[in-house]
């Protein structure tokens, strides 16, 4: 991954990428499974588009849901540069939020649950599930525990989870973590990722996982890699 495929966000939530993950791959492939002609798609976290830009020319009707407005201009910019933009919506808000949305067939949600605490991912859930339609799906990916820049955090959080706390990567110090390249692009307040707690809250919530797995995501920087776990990907379903 070159430096040019890496690009700041605007609100100080770290940085995002132009290359398609894994998870926007999974959904792209899928989008000609749903009956619709234009499936709604709601991408939260958007960033500058790197997933709505491609599901919008794949033909979905994508609501690009992100914290900054300056994202979301850019991604209509350029979808009307593209002549796809008919089929955008944007919305500027934070997740979960006060936020409504109803009738989607799907939810991209990449790189954002990481950033809050699990109360709120809890809470993220079953507002992901009321506005899915049945048989609606969510492609899901974080960040983990176990990639290479946080590494310093893991045996604090394996010596939490031993104790029983379920979301043992819930810190107020991020900063103290990280390498210190990635410092000024890390808030404060993170919440690295594993399996558990993210496939007990969506379970609880009425979902039927289909696909969970660990994977080095697609173009991931040196400083990150690890052992293959750097992010956990779902793919699940609201049973119709």
């Amino acid at each position: 991954m070159s430096s040019s495929d890496i690009v700041p966000t605007h609100n100080g939530y770290g940085w995002t990428s132009t290359v398609p993950n894994q998870i926007t791959v999974a959904l792209l492939d899928r989008l000609p499974m749903f009956k619709q002609t234009a499936p709604r798609v709601l991408d939260i976290g958007a960033g500058f588009g790197v997933a709505t830009l491609p599901l919008l020319e794949a033909g979905a009707a994508v609501i690009a849901l992100d914290l900054e407005e300056s994202h979301l201009a850019s991604i209509r910019q350029e979808a009307e540069r593209r002549s796809i933009s008919k089929r955008l919506t944007t919305v500027v808000g934070q997740f979960p939020g006060s936020l409504h949305f109803e009738e989607l067939d799907a939810i991209h949600c990449s790189n954002v649950l990481h950033f809050l605490p699990g109360c709120e991912i809890q809470a993220g859930a079953a507002k992901m599930f009321m506005w899915l339609k049945p048989g609606g799906k969510v492609f899901l990916q974080v960040g983990t525990i176990y990639a290479g820049h946080i590494k310093r955090l893991l045996p604090i959080f394996e010596a939490r989870r031993r104790t029983g706390v379920l979301w043992a990567g819930e810190t107020h110090e991020a900063k103290e973590y990280v390498v210190a390249e990635f410092c000024d692009a890390t808030p404060r307040f993170m919440n690295y990722l594993d399996e558990l707690p993210l496939s007990q809250a969506f379970a609880q919530n009425g979902f039927r996982i289909e696909l969970g797995w660990y994977y080095t995501r697609t173009g991931l920087p040196n400083a990150f890699r690890c052992d293959g776990r750097e992010h956990y990907g779902m793919l699940m379903n609201r049973p119709l």
